[in-house]
């Protein structure tokens, strides 16, 4: 049988959590593989896809579903054709049968590891200029002194970097912070962000420019779920400017190719306007301070393996190695 408590990363006891959802714990004790099959079924919307998934038959998987609703004694799917969707009930469910069934593999993993019987897999996540960038020297290194380990590397925006780490999708991840709190942090670095012009635009000759230079221009950003567009809008938000965004391209290479072409100026991280000049661009410093940080995210409240843990330490040591390490905005300590 399996032990809800195993969801609880800070603690807390979980059938505590299904009386206050209105949930009896009774009514949850039953074999893990029926949260893994609702989770499958929920997640993928669909019975047919779930079972592709789990490697099942469908009516095996449908037997499954049945048998859980019986035991909670409600429903939790409504059926539209070949597409599914949670009840009430199913919702409340979902998000602690995740947990239950993610706790409960870490869990095992964990257990196997410190027994020599697991493998040393890191779930590991960057957008994917800062892997490129910064962190390829870094993870070579690290599978050089490790060879045991397995590290799978995961392109995301930073949003849904943040989120990855918080559900338990990745061990850990490095992003640029904005705005949230939700997973634990650790400061790597602060970045300047830099003006991208083409060679003939009036501010390329300029040995900085402000910000309100950029009144009347057209804007490239990433898109919202990228953090350094975020910090730039609201930096020029805050100075009562309003940007005028005429794109929004999440690949740098895209957004160089645009501002060659004329069609707007970008706000870049430094990393990403190192080779402005052999590119046919013109990189222009603010005058005020703008800049992003990195920092390196890992859940607050669940257990790293040794792996996750030693690769983290090896990200830390390598950025400040690099002599890139830079101070943390003023007012502000490194975060662990």
């Amino acid at each position: 049988m399996l032990c809800p408590s195993l969801a609880s990363g800070s603690g807390g006891c979980l059938p505590d959590l299904l009386l206050a959802a209105g949930i009896y714990y009774d009514a949850l004790r039953m074999d893990l593989d029926l949260l893994k099959t609702f989770v499958a079924v929920a997640e993928a919307h669909s019975f047919s896809r779930a079972a592709e998934i789990l490697h099942w038959t469908q009516p095996t998987l449908s037997r499954q579903i049945a048998r859980l609703e019986a035991e909670l004694g409600t429903k939790l799917f409504e059926r539209y054709g070949r597409h599914v969707e949670c009840t009430m009930a199913g919702q409340v469910l979902l998000p602690l049968a995740q947990a239950i069934v993610a706790r409960t593999e870490e869990a095992i993993g964990l257990v196997k590891e410190m027994a020599g019987a697991g493998t040393s897999t890191v779930r590991f996540g960057a957008v994917g200029n800062v892997f490129a960038m910064l962190l390829t020297p870094i993870l070579v290194a690290f599978l050089a002194d490790h060879p045991e380990a397995k590290v799978e590397l995961v392109e995301k925006d930073d949003t849904q970097l943040e989120e990855a780490v918080v559900s338990g999708e990745l061990d850990c991840a490095v992003m640029t912070p904005w705005g949230s709190n939700r997973a634990a942090t650790h400061y790597l670095l602060t970045e300047e962000i830099v003006l991208l012009v083409p060679p003939d635009h009036r501010l390329a000759k300029e040995k900085a420019v402000p910000l309100s230079s950029l009144a009347g221009e057209s804007i490239l950003l990433p898109r919202a779920t990228m953090n350094a567009g975020n910090i730039v809008a609201d930096t020029l938000r805050r100075a009562g400017l309003k940007p005028r965004l005429s794109y929004r391209a999440n690949y740098p290479e895209l957004t160089k190719a645009l501002v060659r072409r004329g069609l707007g100026v970008a706000p870049v991280p430094q990393m990403l306007a190192a080779n402005a000049s052999q590119e046919g661009l013109v990189a222009v410093p603010f005058q005020e301070r703008l800049s992003r940080d990195l920092v390196l995210v890992y859940p607050r409240d669940r257990p790293l393996s040794s792996a996750a843990r030693l690769l983290m330490q090896h990200i830390k040591m390598g950025v400040s190695g690099r002599g890139g390490r830079g101070s943390p905005p003023s007012g502000q300590l490194p975060r662990e």
